[in-house]
């Protein structure tokens, strides 16, 4: 069997779609060593983005790699010819001779496209109709991502599957103390303290959330909120200007990107994790927290109430009354948030990388099974 893979969103700054990829295929080729995996990517991978489980297919054209997917990639698809490829990012060539399945995480696109940048809406919003369509099969990451799918894209409920994603191995509770103050130290943080991880983009809800949490800072004045990940499209300077206007620079540390071996411990270390978002396809940080035993705050809507179940604490994110009392209640209550702490641990246990890949197999043995 052979098997290509949009390698793409290994580039740059890991991002969600970037660990889903690299997770999804290391556990593939675990289960299928003898398999050949091949990777397309418009830029050389190196160090960390590299995968010694798939081959490198060179033809690189670092300017675009939109035109680079629809003018380039689908010649080296021919040349290679795998038996089927798999494309993890909302979008694949328009043009394919080979048999392919396409990983839609949410179709935000559609539904907030005061999110996104004009130039992806005019990318995308025709084309990820057409290249689902002419996919063998759709999976996605939730079933409330599958029925906004099915719904805004038109696509029959039988062509699209839920496989599952899965906190990374490494996330688990961190008892290491003298780890955990090396950590401490490195990043300067106090004993309490609230955590976000993740983009900072308006999707996000981050400056409701700053907007929250000085309600929080009338009885907590020493507890700041601490956001974990690169800024996003959009939020070049947004939210500082926020947190400014608030005079509360002492109160929201920004660290940004943060090597992914350190965020177990960040878990660890926090009191609570919040990720109140507006809309998600799977929303991978509150599991991850769970993974490490923390109590996770989240919102109601999107998927995160299907995914955390009854092992978080859910809030209307449109409210900013509403995020402050959920924060306020857990941090005065040590007991619920030991509580949310135990049943997240469980929560989290029921999702693996192990079993997405085996039900991502079983799909791809479908479609080859189809074309015989």
């Amino acid at each position: 069997m052979r098997i290509g893979y949009d390698g793409t969103p290994l580039l740059g700054t890991r991002s969600g779609v970037g660990s889903y990829t690299r997770h999804l295929l290391a556990h593939i080729a675990d289960l299928h060593p003898e398999w050949n995996f091949l990777l397309y990517s418009n830029r050389p991978m190196n160090g960390d983005n590299s995968l010694p489980e798939a081959t490198l297919v060179p033809g690189y054209f670092s300017y675009s790699r939109w035109l680079w997917m629809q003018f380039k990639l689908p010649r080296l698809i021919q040349h290679s010819q795998p038996d089927l490829c798999h494309f993890t990012n909302n979008t694949a060539p328009l043009h394919h001779v080979t048999p392919y399945l396409i990983t839609i995480h949410d179709v935000s696109l559609f539904l907030y496209s005061q999110y996104h940048p004009r130039s992806r809406l005019l990318a995308l919003r025709w084309l990820l109709p057409v290249v689902a369509r002419r996919a063998a099969h759709v999976l996605t990451v939730s079933e409330f991502a599958r029925r906004d799918i099915i719904r805004i894209l038109k696509l029959p409920p039988e062509k699209v599957s839920v496989v599952y994603e899965a906190a990374a191995p490494h996330f688990h509770p961190h008892t290491d103390s003298a780890c955990l103050k090396q950590l401490r130290d490195r990043y300067q943080l106090p004993e309490t303290f609230v955590l976000y991880v993740g983009t900072i983009e308006p999707r996000k809800n981050l400056t409701r959330l700053v907007q929250a949490m000085s309600r929080v800072w009338r009885h907590y004045p020493g507890c700041p909120l601490v956001l974990v990940g690169p800024n996003g499209w959009l939020m070049n300077g947004v939210l500082e200007q926020t947190v400014a206007q608030m005079e509360a620079a002492d109160k929201v540390r920004l660290l940004g990107y943060v090597p992914e071996e350190d965020l177990p411990g960040l878990y660890t270390l926090a009191t609570l994790f919040v990720f109140p978002s507006l809309y998600e396809g799977f929303g991978l940080p509150p599991l991850e927290a769970m993974a490490c035993g923390t109590p996770v705050l989240t919102s109601h809507g999107s998927a995160m109430a299907e995914i955390c179940g009854e092992a978080a604490y859910l809030v209307d994110p449109t409210s900013e009354k509403a995020i402050a009392e959920g924060i306020l209640g857990l941090l005065a209550d040590a007991g619920q948030r030991r509580g949310l702490g135990e049943r997240g641990l469980v929560q989290a246990r029921q999702y693996s990388w192990q079993r997405a890949a085996q039900e991502t197999v079983t799909l791809y043995e479908r479609v080859l099974a189809r074309g015989k």
